[in-house]
């Protein structure tokens, strides 16, 4: 009897050692973790413009930075709290899955296309902007440079591994593929452009539109965005960790509502016409978002 007492002992010992780390299904939420901690991390892109990027002063500027100032208020309110402190990374093409599956962010905002990627553990909110690949030339190549075409040794700038340097490579394999990286690779691509070392630089409509437009580059007249409708249609999301239901419906619910509306409009007011054009033939295509 007494060493049965003893077992039984150390087998409670030893449930109760266990259980008191967390399983994986126990994992504390992103909002349990803010309501403690009262800090929100977030990844925010420097060479995507609108999205996130410097200014000329070296400041971080764009609409992601807007988006992260409601979404703040949204959690004082949500966990009644008085302040809310607010930590930014800088994400890039080749960290901003690692830092959300890692959960060194809680959100990464940017121009993330919605796709499966299994190998992260992340999930992505409900779209909240349309958009598609299309090329930027210069507008005395228009009638030399067809997207209908094959573009054979056609020199395209692309961003390395970006889905558009995916795309270029499906769609026209005779064409020359010539890759910038790092966080100044889209504005080197327009810049070799602008001084005919490529013949177009492709990448989302919207990041060109930026791009010109931070570049003064007259879209128009001088510069010219082709195909008039995308060559492919993406659903840009925000970036979450995965296994967080109560997040994701707290993110999703901030996407529709108005004061996150009115940051669309204040962003893309000039070239709002433009841009309705490029989702409603994204929504007839690919599905539409609200």
């Amino acid at each position: 009897m007494k060493n049965i007492k003893v077992s039984g002992i150390i087998i409670n010992l030893f449930l109760l050692f266990f259980s008191s780390f967390p399983s994986h299904g126990q994992e504390e939420t992103v909002l349990e973790r803010i309501d403690k901690t009262g800090l929100l991390k977030v990844g925010i892109r420097e060479d995507a413009v609108p999205f996130g990027y410097r200014d000329i002063n070296g400041d971080l500027e764009g609409l992601c930075l807007d988006f992260i100032a409601v979404l703040r208020d949204k959690l004082k309110q949500e966990l009644n709290k008085q302040v809310i402190a607010i930590k930014v990374y800088k994400s890039t093409l080749f960290n901003r899955f690692e830092l959300v599956s890692d959960r060194i962010v809680d959100i990464e905002c940017g121009p993330n296309t919605i796709r499966e990627l299994p190998e992260y553990q992340i999930q992505f909110s409900t779209p909240f902007l349309l958009t598609g690949t299309q090329l930027l030339i210069e507008a005395d190549k228009a009638k030399t440079i067809d997207p209908d075409g094959s573009l054979e040794n056609v020199n395209i700038g692309v961003l390395k591994n970006t889905t558009n340097e995916q795309l270029m490579a499906e769609k026209y394999p005779l064409a020359n593929l010539v890759q910038f990286q790092g966080v100044t690779g889209r504005y080197r691509g327009i810049q070799a452009l602008r001084g005919d070392k490529i013949d177009a630089f492709a990448s989302d409509g919207i990041l060109l539109v930026g791009e010109a437009i931070v570049q003064d580059l007259r879209l128009g007249a001088d510069y010219l965005l082709v195909p008039r409708n995308p060559i492919d249609c993406e659903k840009y999301g925000l970036i979450l960790p995965n296994n967080d239901p109560q997040w994701l419906s707290f993110i999703n619910s901030l996407i529709g509502n108005a004061p996150a509306r009115n940051l669309y409009l204040d962003w893309f007011g000039d070239i709002a016409t433009q841009l309705e054009s490029v989702q409603s033939f994204c929504r007839e295509k690919n599905g539409d978002i609200d």
